[in-house]
């Protein structure tokens, strides 16, 4: 029986495009970097970056180091300078996922100089300042990259290739110069392009249909649903992607978490999981 209509199907058959273009892009980062450049890729949210790069991960022998969800600058700082100085000149990939305070204003310039030709990493306050949020090892980290002449201390990167998934996008040239140049939007926009020219900066777009064609692909071929409910068929997996499509305008969240939320809604009311799924993900206007 034919589940999904021919615009249900071209649909995901554009996702599927998509998910292809992330591994892809993934895999040149992980594998196909010999001049071993920084990588920036960037989607919507919600869009699996994590879970393709998890899969993808866990297929390496020596995976690079993963950082998730760093909370701030400081504590960025700290653990780069700690895995760098554990490296010990050996090269280092390391993966930053969730890790979109690099971006913010008042850090853009320190990132900027991560990777542009400079490849440091460098904090210009008094490093003692850091020691009540740090182990011993880490402590012993930044001391190792001290200096002796100025307050903070320097981190080199020359050996380190980042791979950033962000949800942020970075902006053309063309988008920064049809900005006014009198704006702090502008002086922003400039500082986030230095950083998308000083990188392999890869970004998927597409529009609110493609997104679903995507999200469907991912809970029709993948095991996001079984991670909830291991015994999922194949028709329970196509009820939520029909009922995403129907509801796609309204819905609370347009991403692959809705699709595991409302799987484990199918595990807690059996009974009750579409009105479940009416309450909680569709928005009322």
């Amino acid at each position: 029986m034919q589940v999904f209509n021919k615009d249900q199907l071209h649909y995901i058959a554009k996702g599927q495009v998509h998910r292809a273009t992330l591994r892809s892009q993934i895999n040149e980062a992980l594998h196909n970097n010999p001049f071993r450049e920084n990588f920036v890729v960037s989607s919507m949210p919600g869009l699996g970056k994590s879970f393709e790069m998890d899969k993808a991960l866990k297929l390496m022998t020596n995976a690079p180091l993963v950082f998730n969800g760093t909370a701030s600058m400081p504590s960025f700082i700290i653990d780069v300078a700690t895995a760098v100085y554990l490296a010990r000149g050996q090269h280092l990939t390391v993966v930053l996922d969730d890790c979109d305070v690099i971006f913010e204003d008042s850090n853009v310039n320190i990132a900027k100089k991560m990777f542009d030709d400079t490849r440091i990493l460098r904090y210009g306050k008094v490093a003692k300042g850091l020691y009540k949020f740090c182990t011993d090892l880490q402590i012993e980290a930044i001391e190792n990259f001290a200096q002796p002449e100025s307050a903070g201390f320097t981190v080199p990167l020359n050996d380190v290739t980042f791979i950033t998934l962000t949800n942020r996008h970075l902006p053309t040239v063309n988008e920064v110069d049809d900005m006014d140049p009198s704006t702090s939007k502008h002086s922003k926009a400039k500082d986030l392009y230095a950083i998308r020219r000083r990188t392999e900066y890869k970004e998927i777009g597409m529009d609110n249909l493609e997104l679903w064609g995507y999200v469907a692909d991912v809970v029709i071929n993948e095991q996001i649903c079984e991670k909830f409910m291991p015994n999922i068929s194949m028709s329970q997996k196509e009820q939520i992607a029909t009922w995403c499509y129907t509801h796609w305008d309204k819905v609370t969240e347009r991403n692959l978490s809705l699709t595991e939320k409302m799987t484990k809604d199918m595990v807690r009311y059996p009974k009750d999981y579409l009105d479940i799924w009416t309450t909680n993900y569709i928005q009322v206007k």
